[in-house]
């Protein structure tokens, strides 16, 4: 069915009779940017992504939508004599799509005037709707929070960074990244329903109007949840991932990236995309072996030391030794955040910070000085290019 508005049953008739039914297979170029359009495609099954293609390998896409079925791209090629595709579309996956070609809408057009009309009018109308969206002047500053392991404390320090940035009077969104396993939700005292992977399967547009239907508000902190089952995470890709993130970023202050704890190419995107890492470990000799190994993947990717900031977490005196050898393992800046074990664990029984059960403990100042480190320090920009750099890492 043609996602055009007040098409009646004898509309589509004469509409679908003119239109030419394509199979296409994953990856196949529909048409590219500046080339001269010539065919609107309609799409039956399946779904087309809308890029903007930095090289020819497609490797370093850049998405910028999701044409799912109803939908449809290349509307240029009926609005003008001569007219050219304005993006790049390709299937994101084997698709069905229906082919409209400006001689086919003026056969169209003979065949019933109204049924044309209409047709235009609705391809009209998705136009004017894009080009009214509001657009965001600055971009957020995006965080990433990194582990070498689960229960290291991820998900605490970086909850807490979003209720702090909230309570700041900032605009924050925790996009849980962690698709298998995130339980963001738990700390924030809240279900996680609605959820990311339910917004790619529902939404035909990954646009922010639809994406913040799928926020729940904790405590003044926009979180998009991880699915509920492991399984739902095969719905979010890459691309569809990168896109949610590109349309947060222009409407938020601040975007927080629970990052997973396992090395992929979804996880390297948010590594790449993020203007500061903070990496959550602990002092102990697993935790100082598994940041090791993940330190000889973060020194290929050539990343400019401000980009990092460590935190040991759940740190006593007697791991002082610890802390020393981290620093020489990465020289960067690093805090730590106190061992406060009880406080903690009532604050995630009850969805809530921990210096609102123990304001006076050492691991409600401590995480408050961390938070004040991030809230004090400028936003960084260096960014891009690093797909490109390591994609023979993952060519397996």
């Amino acid at each position: 069915m043609l996602a055009i508005k007040d098409l009646t049953g004898s509309d589509l008739d004469v509409i679908l009779r003119h239109l030419v039914r394509r199979e296409i297979e994953r990856g196949t170029l529909l048409f590219e940017k500046g080339q001269k359009a010539t065919s609107t495609f309609f799409v039956e099954t399946g779904s087309l992504k809308i890029v903007i293609r930095k090289a020819k390998d497609g490797l370093d896409d850049v998405m910028l939508g999701v044409v799912k079925p109803g939908g449809f791209c290349g509307e240029t090629a009926l609005l003008g004599d001569e007219s050219f595709y304005e993006d790049t579309v390709v299937a994101l996956e084997p698709s069905v799509v229906l082919e409209l070609t400006k001689e086919g809408l003026q056969k169209i057009m003979s065949a019933s005037m109204t049924a044309g009309t209409k047709l235009l009018l609705g391809i009209s109308r998705n136009i004017r709707e894009a080009i009214a969206m509001p657009q965001a002047q600055e971009s957020a500053r995006i965080i990433a929070f990194i582990a070498p392991k689960d229960g290291r404390g991820r998900t605490t320090v970086a909850t807490h960074l979003a209720r702090h940035l909230a309570t700041s009077g900032k605009r924050v969104i925790y996009l849980d990244g962690d698709l298998q396993l995130g339980d963001a939700c738990v700390h924030f005292g809240m279900s996680n329903q609605p959820h990311l992977a339910r917004l790619i399967q529902n939404e035909p547009r990954l646009v922010f109007e639809n994406i913040r239907k799928y926020f729940l508000n904790a405590q003044g902190v926009q979180l998009l949840s991880s699915p509920p089952q492991p399984q739902e995470a095969e719905f979010v890709t890459r691309s569809t991932l990168n896109q949610v993130i590109q349309e947060c970023v222009r409407n938020c202050d601040y975007l927080i990236l629970d990052v997973p704890s396992h090395i992929d190419d979804i996880s390297i995107m948010m590594w790449d995309l993020a203007d500061l890492m903070v990496f959550v470990t602990e002092g102990n000799l697993s935790a100082m072996s598994r940041l090791k190994r993940l330190l000889s993947t973060l020194q290929r990717l050539n990343y400019p030391a401000e980009k990092f900031l460590c935190v040991c977490n759940k740190f006593s005196a007697d791991q002082g030794e610890y802390l020393d050898h981290y620093r020489k393992l990465m020289p960067y800046r690093w805090l730590t955040v106190a061992n406060g074990q009880r406080a903690l664990g009532e604050a995630q029984l009850r969805g809530a910070s921990v210096w609102e059960i123990d304001a006076g403990c050492e691991a409600a100042k401590d995480m408050r000085a961390f938070c004040e480190e991030i809230l004090g320090k400028p936003q960084a920009k260096e960014k891009g290019g690093i797909f490109s750099r390591i994609k023979s890492m993952f060519a397996s």
